[in-house]
């Protein structure tokens, strides 16, 4: 029996088709060039697709923005204690994009130093933030992830809820660099998934982590405490963004470029708000 077909029931019929579709280029050892394990990755759609249709109940838009080939980069807000965020919109840019696309994003070191971690985020795909990295899935034409207020945006406490830090500028250098398009998002319903009361920084330097959370049940509950609240996600993505080549030479359009993206995420996140008070009455 082949392993595709223990992971198979676990699927809708539709579901399944496209997970099964879905073509890796094999490197000549089981995986693609950038390690991608085809059977880790039909089963994390599996699981992915359980949580974005039944847990989270993710409601997105948008996805015509997204580009149907060639090389794309996806930027946006990023939040949750623990980046159930990401996983859910590379689920949501899986499943609705035709043909399937896999969303590729720029993972912070420090998760490939973490056994199991790093071993599995490569097999389903991620890849260590690294310009080489960025280059090669560009060229392969990949659509790629980038959270650009970086790690320390999950660690917010509550009462930052939808501040977004300030954004690097690597997305804006890297988009202008390759001449590939922006794709801002917005993504609201994560902040509510855990309350974050502090940070432990002396811990987390010590774990060489970018923050230790203290949730209201974390760790009060042990690891069961790290578990997200079931809340909707809603995901809006906005129109691509030509980025201003000028921005590789001048630091002036390099910080306004870097703004534009900022906005623009910034006026889906509260696009995405509205969508929630307007379906729950919040």
């Amino acid at each position: 029996m082949r392993k595709a077909d223990l992971i198979r029931p676990l699927l809708p019929a539709e579901e399944w088709d496209r997970v099964d579709a879905y073509v890796l280029s094999d490197a000549g050892f089981g995986t693609d060039p950038f390690g991608t394990d085809p059977d880790v990755l039909r089963f994390g759609c599996a699981v992915g697709y359980w949580l974005h249709q039944y847990y989270f109940r993710v409601v997105s838009a948008g996805h015509e923005h997204i580009p149907r080939d060639g090389a794309g980069l996806i930027a946006g807000n990023h939040s949750g204690v623990l980046p159930f965020d990401a996983v859910m919109l590379g689920v949501d840019v899986f499943r609705n994009t035709a043909p399937p696309r896999l969303l590729r994003f720029m993972v912070d070191f420090f998760v490939f130093r973490m056994p199991f971690l790093g071993v599995l985020f490569r097999s389903l795909g991620q890849m260590p933030g690294t310009r080489r990295n960025f280059d090669g899935l560009v060229e392969e034409g990949h659509v790629i992830g980038i959270f650009p207020e970086g790690a320390e945006a999950l660690g917010k406490r509550a009462d930052r809820r939808y501040e977004l830090l300030p954004f690097s500028h690597g997305h804006v250098e890297l988009a202008a660099r390759h001449r590939v398009p922006v794709i801002p998002f917005g993504l609201v319903g994560a902040e509510e998934q855990m309350t974050m009361i502090t940070d432990l920084r002396p811990l987390a330097r010590a774990l060489r982590l970018p923050y230790f959370p203290i949730t209201t049940r974390f760790p009060w509950f042990g690891p069961l405490g790290l578990l997200p609240k079931p809340v909707r996600y809603y995901i809006n993505y906005g129109e691509p963004l030509a980025i201003d080549p000028t921005a590789l030479s001048s630091v002036e359009v390099r910080s306004a470029e870097v703004e534009r993206v900022r906005e623009a995420v910034a006026d889906l996140v509260e696009r995405g708000q509205q969508q929630r008070r307007e379906m729950e009455g919040d």
